[in-house]
């Protein structure tokens, strides 16, 4: 492992810093660094973490360095995965709160500045915003959380492990900002490839941390072409099984809330492994083990055909991206654009505007836009347009430009 820095003269303790394991990102890389030091507070550091990328990822990362100096980069010699990268990270952070961006996603230019506010009014030691889901092939838009959650709220370990198993949004998904100080000498599951979120947010929770979650869509998530039929492997969902299991044995007696959602999730993980193991067989042509697992678990016959079913709709889909507009310009007049309010008078009960969230991410198509911003407001919304290339009258930024 080797660890780079541009200078000395780095904020010595951060109020914030941004952890960002990268591997073979290169193309999305930079949108993504950019919004990191595009935020309105500029107190902070970010730690790029290469797990033994062959692309020019460092290379990229380095010439940021030459510009910004609160850029530094942790290359690893082999490949560990995500969970590893981010340790590294966490290891070397020095800031009072500890927030992950994924390499390939862009945040909203006020999305720290606007978390920090919502934990300090809920008195949080994790905060998260809502996830806007972008896709690259042109896709509507859509949000993890529902409709019916528009006010700040509170999260809980019961909740937490019950989310997404009782027609909740699986809360797991989210990309939480966590006080250093709560956060101690705790650091990723490294066996876990996948829900290595969940499982850090979970033993946080146990341990007596306060969490919120602001549905607001801060944080872009970009779906790639090939995520959007991604799914589970054999062994993601084995590993995912015996953490969950490991865990309830080490808690022991639980009140009967959080018993209940540990049921319901170990439940559901064993039949998202039944269902696995079944694509598995049919890829691979294992007709006896196919037949098996369909005598022994008859519902995946119905899980099997809704794949199916909703693999080929995804196909016949046209893609939007042919249709974006080049250009858009945001004027204080239009109706998508929504009211900016301040940060310090935010109303955290105030209804959120989902619908006009959409619809500013779904204005690109997925790829890089041009937006003309004249006012505060329109700049506020442009922040919700993934590739947005955003023009002021006496100045231009572009989010999708490589440094030099």
């Amino acid at each position: 492992m080797r660890s780079t820095s541009p200078q000395a003269a780095r904020i010595a303790t951060p109020l914030i810093s941004v952890v960002m394991a990268n591997f073979q990102a290169s193309d999305k890389l930079v949108p993504a660094m950019q919004s990191v030091l595009r935020q309105s507070v500029a107190d902070l550091e970010l730690i790029v973490c290469d797990d033994a990328s062959s692309d020019d990822s460092v290379a990229i990362v380095e010439r940021f360095m030459r510009d910004d100096p609160r850029i530094s980069l942790i290359r690893a010699d082999t490949n560990g995965g995500p969970a590893r990268s981010r340790n590294r990270g966490l290891k070397a952070a020095r800031g009072q709160w500890i927030a992950v961006v994924d390499s390939d996603d862009i945040i909203h230019p006020e999305r720290f500045e606007r978390l920090l506010a919502a934990a300090n009014h809920a008195g949080a030691d994790i905060i998260a915003d809502d996830l806007l889901h972008f896709y690259e092939d042109g896709a509507p838009a859509s949000l993890l959380l529902g409709a019916g959650q528009d006010t700040l709220f509170s999260v809980d370990a019961a909740r937490w492990v019950g989310a997404g198993f009782d027609g909740s949004a699986a809360l797991g998904y989210l990309k939480p900002m966590i006080r250093a100080e709560v956060l101690g000498d705790l650091r990723y599951d490294e066996s876990l490839r996948i829900g290595e979120d969940y499982d850090l947010v979970l033993r946080l929770l146990l341990a007596g941390a306060a969490m919120s979650i602001l549905p607001e869509p801060y944080y872009l998530y970009r779906r790639h072409s090939g995520s959007i039929s991604h799914r589970l492997s054999v062994a993601d969902l084995e590993a995912m099984l015996i953490s969950q299991t490991v865990m309830r044995a080490w808690l022991g007696s639980v009140p009967p809330d959080l018993a209940q959602a540990f049921h319901r999730r170990q439940e559901q993980l064993g039949n998202g492994l039944a269902f696995e193991e079944l694509v598995a067989a049919i890829k691979g042509r294992r007709l006896v083990r196919v037949a098996s697992l369909l005598l022994s678990e008859p519902r995946l016959a119905q899980r099997l055909w809704q794949s199916f079913s909703e693999g080929r709709r995804r196909k016949a889909r046209a893609p939007r991206a042919q249709q974006a507009a080049g250009a858009v310009t945001l004027g204080p007049s239009e109706q998508r654009v929504p009211a900016y309010i301040p940060v310090d008078a935010e109303d955290w009960n105030a209804p959120r505007q989902r619908q006009a969230w959409l619809e500013l991410a779904d204005l690109g198509g997925g790829q890089t836009i041009d937006v003309t911003c004249p006012d505060q407001a329109s700049r506020y919304a442009a922040g919700f347009i993934p590739m947005a290339r955003i023009r002021e009258p006496a100045m231009r930024t572009e989010l999708g430009e490589l440094v030099k």
